[in-house]
């Protein structure tokens, strides 16, 4: 018979979905089973490869396409861990594929979770997910019957829609599938924007729920990005840049000091922050990185002050989203300290920051951004705004 337990994951760090799914894996002698996510990102992808390598060619992974969260990179974290999902593209958004099932079985038991939780970090670890958690006795014909309808169902499926329902293999071309639709590349702007702001003012500040979640290691990596050699068309000039759209930089959590918030009554922000180097996982130097690669092709101008003609400065467009919401474009001035005799200069540490400005001052000097990421992206094609995106990790 049946024993079953309900998981209702935000009110313990290890009392969540991560915990659950990996034991659901950690059954021995596993001889079939089942992933089946309606969404899932590169993260979620880790997580759940991690636990399915080693029995991958008895694990069915079904995972949801079309439905503008599952990106390239997770299905490229499938594949380089010999992982080849079964992908499904209703070919509409009108409905999509939707379930989040876990399960796994031995000759005498099987583990099934039910419910909310997609293979995406928020679904195993930050959001408010809810499932059921089942242990099946495989000598009991109820708990077979029901371990076999769960994978029937899923084969049925396959068979009746075979246009839809497919595996990909080694040799799939994954970027056809982002230009279909099917997938995002979540190193891409619109990865993070899901609304335009109406106003010039922040929509809201509400302060984020602070659950009881485990700390996951880094499992992302935001490299230096390659550049690319451009003639501007009609003159002899060459630019070094940042393929278009592609994820430069990400910070650490936001503090205080980067977003401007007074420390004590009667305290003024800096009103600008530096570029440091930011997420651990990056493999940049915050000396040189912005000034002469993400930047690189701006114009650049050394004040005409002596003393401080070793500061460089160039003004750029930023499209600024936070928390999902498009606050439009903003001309924000950049100055870069070329100096290289400095003790900052030799601790490594930046030299290059942005300066706020009045308006997006007012948009982000707000705590309910206090330990919230910032990504910053290269412009889209036609475009010459950069995009700095405030929010959670993915």
């Amino acid at each position: 018979m049946a024993n079953l337990d309900f998981i209702l994951q935000g009110l313990s760090n290890t009392d969540d979905h991560f915990a659950s799914t990996h034991n659901v894996f950690s059954l021995v002698d596993v001889t079939g089973g089942i992933v089946a996510s309606a969404f899932m990102n590169a993260a979620g992808a880790s997580i759940i490869a991690e636990m399915v390598a080693p029995l991958a060619d008895r694990i069915k992974v079904f995972v949801g396409v079309r439905n503008d969260v599952t990106t390239l990179q997770a299905i490229q974290t499938l594949v380089s861990q010999n992982i080849y999902p079964i992908l499904v593209d209703t070919a509409t958004q009108a409905f999509i594929f939707h379930p989040k099932v876990y399960m796994t079985r031995n000759a005498e038991h099987a583990r099934l979770i039910v419910g909310s939780a997609n293979a995406t970090t928020g679904g195993m670890v930050k959001n408010i997910e809810a499932s059921l958690y089942a242990e099946l006795d495989m000598c009991v014909a109820d708990d077979v019957a029901l371990f076999d309808k769960v994978m029937t169902s899923f084969e049925e499926l396959s068979t009746r829609f075979p246009e839809n329902v497919f595996q990909i293999s080694a040799e799939t071309d994954l970027n056809l599938f982002v230009e279909q639709g099917l997938l995002i590349d979540q190193n891409n702007t619109q990865y993070r924007t899901r609304m335009r702001a109406t106003g010039t003012t922040r929509t809201d500040n509400r302060q984020r729920m602070r659950l009881s979640t485990r700390t996951l290691p880094r499992i992302t990596r935001t490299a230096h990005q390659p550049t690319e050699t451009v003639q501007i068309q009609g003159t002899p000039t060459v630019i070094t840049a940042v393929r278009n759209d592609r994820l430069l930089w990400k910070s650490r959590g936001l503090t205080r000091r980067d977003l401007n918030i007074p420390t004590a009554a009667g305290t003024n922000a800096t009103g600008s922050m530096l570029f440091k180097k930011g997420d651990a996982t990056q493999d940049i130097d915050p000396r040189s990185y912005f000034r002469d690669t993400v930047f690189a092709g701006e114009n650049w101008m050394h004040d005409t002050t002596p003393t401080t003609a070793h500061m460089e400065r160039c003004f750029c467009n930023f499209n600024i989203i936070i928390k999902g919401v498009d606050y439009g474009i903003h001309r924000l001035q950049l100055s870069h300290n070329s100096r290289t005799d400095t003790r900052a200069y030799e601790q490594h540490n930046s030299m290059t920051q942005i300066h706020w400005g009045a308006n997006v001052k007012a948009l982000i000097a707000h705590e309910d951004l206090l330990d919230c990421i910032l990504t910053l992206y290269a412009p889209q094609e036609g475009s010459d705004a950069y995009t700095l995106i405030f929010g959670d990790d993915e």
